[in-house]
């Protein structure tokens, strides 16, 4: 090989070489160190010895309905923390122990609860932030959580639906009625016809 085509491929490995180097750089832990990553659906904090992950509500599409709450609680204390969320009126207080997980999720095999936590006072579509109060202890933060809803297929079972009403609406009363009454009208019309 001549002289300068040896000379022309070491240039060109250089010119390659150099640009990549400097890419290296935007990964190194001394620039990545502060950043932090939440993998999932949900916000997080920390509030005291306690972290919250996985906070959220699921709501239906319109907003308009009542919204379950979701959250996952991590004792990283040396002793019980007495922990309690509010959000949209609705105020829950759960202890756990020191070193331990709470998880609120009534369809999860980890959780801790079988009841599902029901906000019916939520001021907050799909897509907004809601926030939620966060207090142990001494220790209060506020968590924006997000509110989700049932289009993605995995929250479809999660969206809480209206309790029925206790008595019967009027309407359902007048329905009664109207067919009680057609129905001894045809009794009278099939006397007169028989």
């Amino acid at each position: 090989m001549k002289r300068h085509n040896r000379a022309a491929l070491a240039v060109a490995a250089l010119a390659l070489v150099i640009p990549v180097s400097g890419c290296a750089s935007l990964l190194s832990p001394h620039q990545t160190a502060e950043y932090s990553y939440n993998a999932g659906d949900g916000a997080w904090g920390s509030v005291g010895d306690v972290e919250v992950r996985g906070l959220m509500l699921i709501t239906d599409e319109s907003g308009k309905g009542p919204a379950q709450l979701f959250f996952t609680l991590i004792n990283k204390g040396d002793s019980s923390a007495s922990v309690s969320l509010d959000v949209g009126g609705k105020k829950t207080t759960e202890s756990v122990k020191a070193g331990e997980t709470f998880v609120q999720d009534p369809e999860s095999p980890s959780t801790d609860s079988s009841e599902p936590i029901i906000v019916d006072g939520l001021k907050a579509k799909p897509g907004d932030l809601a926030e939620v109060n966060v207090k142990v202890g001494g220790d209060e933060k506020t968590i924006k959580a997000q509110v989700l809803s049932g289009a993605l297929p995995y929250y479809e079972g999660y969206v809480p639906t209206e309790k029925p009403s206790e008595s019967p609406s009027d309407d359902a009363s007048q329905s009664s009625d109207g067919a009680s009454q057609s129905g001894e009208q045809s009794e009278s019309t099939a006397g007169v016809n028989g």
